[in-house]
């Protein structure tokens, strides 16, 4: 099962009696637990009409792929003429028409949503905040909505409160009570909305009561562990969430298995056995597991798996199905996702990527590289070099400071890593808390540069402000590099 979320957050409206403290945090927050509970994540803050619009449209027409949608909203949600509209940025609060004119009608986001066939759809709405408006008289709160077939629409407070933007540190209190619930395994959506209602009424003192309206059909639970990252994969779902691969006693499926023991004793003898294989009846589902765990096991430093890497091309080409090689498909997807199919966002595997880039513009392996670039176009954000048949190379600026340092009474000059930018973007760790530096060369600080950039030596283009670097020492932090 896959799911996708749209997630906004507006704080900064115009007139500061109208911005909000905690909605862009709420968002920020909301998304990053939904991202690690499997959904893959739409996020937008501060978006003006136009942009909240477009996205809306975008999400709708994405969730065609996808089994579970979910719509969260943080930011001013107002109530005109019984109906329920959603505030961006530059909406108008000179009047209700001019409000309800320049807002997203909640209705229009169900709409979107309704039109697609998802099993589940899921709609937040932490968006019951004080009225901006300058008429009063205006209902406060949001009117009641009934739920649609296969929908659960879930309400900061009941229909006609309003709802508080703090209460639990940098977030509301409600989103904080969805953060705090929301890993607890296994809990159905209902029993989750209603731990959460007991949340927000203890530590309002009262003074505010969530709300829900549900047509679901079936059950869904936040924490399953059944949502993976990935969509339209030809694959079955144990070889893409790996860790529930079992052996069914084939000898392809035997030497899966040795694969992922992390023992050499019997990596060793089980990549000596593939040549020996019929490989026309090997499946594309277990061609491609065999991809992930050449990779693993390659980059364990198993002799023989890094043999296959050392001429890749050669290798792939006895296990092609047509045009489509799917065991470079699993080595691709290895580097990206884990063993539950959820895409890594951090410490990628990336200790093989040149080996493996270098078939990125062999035309033979195109349909490859296609696909794991439509695997991770949904995390572009989290990326800094996306796999292309096409590549692009990446401009990375680096600055180095010369600092003036005692040793054994004398004076010496040293370099110390200062700066590392993307397109005018910090990325380097600047932890203050850093105090740990080590020296390196500089072509051992580029090798570990390139790999937590995820990115290929050869896609690197380096500036500099240091005229030689053939003999460069300098001292980089001894931790991570990057943010």
């Amino acid at each position: 099962m896959n799911a996708l979320a749209f997630v906004v957050g507006n704080a900064n409206y115009d007139g500061e009696h109208n911005k909000l403290i905690n909605a862009i945090n709420d968002a920020n927050d909301f998304s990053a637990k939904l991202l690690n509970l499997g959904f893959v994540v739409m996020k937008s803050t501060d978006c003006t009409n136009e942009s909240f619009d477009r996205d809306i449209r975008k999400f709708s027409e994405d969730l065609k792929k996808y089994d579970v949608g979910l719509f969260y909203f943080s930011g001013h949600g107002l109530q005109i003429e019984g109906k329920n509209y959603l505030t961006s940025i530059d909406t108008s609060f000179a009047d209700s028409i001019s409000a309800k004119h320049t807002s997203i009608p909640l209705d229009e986001v169900m709409d979107y949503m309704q039109q697609n066939k998802t099993i589940v759809k899921i709609l937040i709405l932490d968006a019951c905040r004080n009225n901006p408006l300058p008429d009063r008289g205006i209902n406060a709160g949001l009117a009641p909505i009934h739920a649609p077939k296969g929908t659960i629409i879930a309400f900061s407070t009941s229909p006609g409160e309003t709802a508080m933007d703090y209460g639990a540190g940098r977030n509301s209190i409600y989103t904080g009570s969805l953060l705090n619930h929301i890993d607890d395994k296994n809990i159905p959506i209902e029993d989750f909305f209603k731990r959460v209602r007991t949340s927000v009424f203890t530590l309002s003192n009262g003074k505010q009561t969530s709300w829900e309206h549900t047509s679901l059909i079936g059950n869904f639970c936040f924490n399953s562990g059944q949502l993976i990252h990935s969509t339209n994969l030809p694959y079955n779902k144990e070889h893409i969430a790996d860790k529930d691969f079992i052996s069914k006693g084939s000898p392809i499926d035997d030497i899966i298995d040795s694969l992922k023991s992390y023992d050499w004793y019997k990596q060793n003898p089980a990549i000596s056995k593939l040549n020996g294989l019929n490989k026309a009846t090997i499946d594309i589902s277990t061609r491609f597991l065999l991809g992930r765990n050449l990779l693993q096991t390659a980059i364990g430093g198993e002799f023989a798996a890094n043999a296959i890497f050392n001429n890749l091309s050669n290798w792939l080409d006895t296990w092609f199905n047509g045009k489509e090689n799917h065991v470079l498909n699993g080595i691709l997807y290895e580097i990206y996702f884990n063993s539950e199919g959820k895409f890594r966002q951090t410490n990628f595997k990336s200790g093989l990527i040149d080996k493996i880039f270098d078939l990125e513009e062999n035309k033979k392996f195109a349909k490859s590289f296609a696909f794991i670039h439509n695997q991770l176009e949904a995390f572009r954000d989290f990326l800094f070099y996306l796999p292309s048949s096409s590549p692009v190379t990446l401009p990375v600026d680096i600055r180095l400071k010369e600092i003036d340092e005692d040793f054994l009474g004398k004076s010496i000059k040293r370099k110390y890593l200062d700066s590392i930018k993307i397109h005018g973007t910090e990325i380097m760790n600047t932890d203050s808390n850093e105090e740990w530096y080590t020296t390196v060369a500089y072509d051992q600080f580029i090798d570990k540069l390139h790999l937590e950039l995820c990115v290929p030596m050869k896609r690197l283009r380096i500036s500099i402000n240091e005229q030689n670097t053939q003999d460069l020492k300098l001292q980089i932090p001894m931790n991570k590099l990057l943010k």
